[in-house]
């Protein structure tokens, strides 16, 4: 059974990468509705560590699961790490009720699925075009939020043509996460780049 270090790196990198967007942001009681900056939260209550320990708990089974499932296979080809990641969203998904999507942002999309559909998606794909690193909205009771993942030469390969890799702007995707949210809070919170 040959089995590639670096995929299985970056896989659980990405897992690492994921878990650690998942902390709990909120303004300090003492901010002012207008100040942007988000202060982590030192201290969780017992319920929202629960739901963050159900999480990772999900995303790690997941991810476990799927790098097991793809990567340890005799002979056959060994999908892209991008593609295995839509199934872990699959099932993250089902755990939290949201939807995460891959989205093209300044390269071309490897699959019609990723183009920017929804009115967020194309407003965030111009806002990470421009080098921010998240861009985020809440509305109808979801919140939504857009990051950038940047795409290193093993993606550019298929992403980009030998002539336009020479450029030396950062190339990224856009990973779309939206969550429900209770509509009491999501009045009550302002969105970072409303």
């Amino acid at each position: 059974m040959k089995v590639d270090v670096r995929v299985v790196l970056v896989g659980f990198a990405i897992v690492l990468n994921m878990s650690l967007t998942l902390r709990v942001w909120s303004d300090s009681p003492n901010e002012s509705d207008t100040k942007e900056a988000k202060t982590p939260v030192a201290e969780l209550t017992v319920d929202e560590a629960r739901r963050q320990a159900k999480l990772l708990h999900s995303t790690y089974e997941a991810t476990l699961h799927t790098v097991h499932r793809e990567y340890f296979q005799e002979g056959g080809r060994t999908p892209i790490p991008a593609r295995v990641l839509e199934d872990i969203f699959y099932w993250v998904d089902e755990e939290t009720q949201g939807e995460t999507r891959w989205i093209a942002v300044n390269t071309e999309a490897m699959s019609i699925d990723h183009n920017p559909e929804s009115e967020f998606e194309k407003q965030a794909a111009k806002v990470l075009a421009t080098g921010e690193e998240e861009f985020e909205q809440i509305d109808d009771g979801m919140y939504r939020r857009a990051g950038a993942i940047t795409l290193f030469a093993s993606c550019l390969k298929c992403h980009e043509s030998s002539l336009t890799q020479l450029r030396t702007k950062r190339r990224v995707a856009g990973l779309v996460i939206n969550i429900p949210v209770k509509q009491a809070s999501a009045k009550n919170t302002p969105a970072k780049n409303d």
